[in-house]
């Protein structure tokens, strides 16, 4: 599955009240929540779980997550991990590494299906620091806007390079899909598009019709 990329994913009032919570909040090392030997990779740092600033940063994020519908249709969730707030500052990265299958605690383990990176600051605001997606053999880096999300397999090596001038901050969380396949998920997603796209144009009505019949269809065979 390739990345999608989800353009103003957190409208631009909800980001700011997120920002104004990672400004005030205590960051703690990073390595904490790393799983296995991905912590020897990882050097960032993390808003504190316990940190009240946190608590309200992860109820705004979650809440516009669930009301972007692009982001449910490109991800199909049937449980997501809560949110981590990352900060990277200069000579801070994380190396190549690929995500947990299972991630959580029991009895709430969930699947590790879907990364999703959600840019808190704009690219602008820093140097380096691009998130690195291995796909098909071909290395694709990608600094987003401020609001801008990606949506990609947890299964792919992926990284952050090393920032080197003034701050990234992410949040980054996991998604555990209704619908397991990752080439499944892009075309349900593509459908939904052109779907979006044709109700635009009373003259293909017809077509239409056939395109929804067949993403329903599809939405049958594919959930689960």
């Amino acid at each position: 599955m390739s990345a999608i990329v989800l353009a103003r994913a957190i409208p631009a009032e909800v980001l700011a009240q997120i920002r104004e919570c990672t400004s005030r909040g205590r960051f703690v090392d990073g390595r904490a929540t790393a799983v296995g030997g991905a912590a020897r990779s990882k050097h960032n740092l993390q808003l504190a779980g316990e940190d009240p600033a946190e608590r309200r940063a992860v109820e705004l994020l979650v809440g516009a997550l669930q009301s972007h519908s692009p982001f449910q249709e490109a991800t199909w969730p049937d449980a997501m991990m809560r949110p981590q707030f990352a900060r990277y500052l200069p000579g801070m990265r994380y190396g190549d590494h690929v995500d947990g299958a299972l991630l959580g605690e029991a009895p709430d383990l969930i699947r590790c299906d879907i990364a999703v990176t959600v840019c808190i600051n704009d690219g602008s605001e820093y140097d380096g620091g691009e998130l690195v997606i291995d796909t098909a053999g071909m290395a694709y880096p990608w600094k987003g806007s401020a609001g801008d999300a990606i949506v990609y397999s947890a299964d792919t090596v992926h990284r952050v390079n090393e920032v080197t001038r003034g701050a990234r901050d992410v949040a980054v969380t996991w998604v555990q899909s209704m619908v397991r396949d990752s080439a499944q998920r892009r075309i349900l997603f593509d459908l939904r598009s052109v779907l979006e796209s044709l109700e635009l144009a009373p003259e293909a009505a017809s077509q239409v019709e056939t395109i929804r019949r067949t993403y329903f269809n599809l939405i049958r065979m594919w959930t689960g």
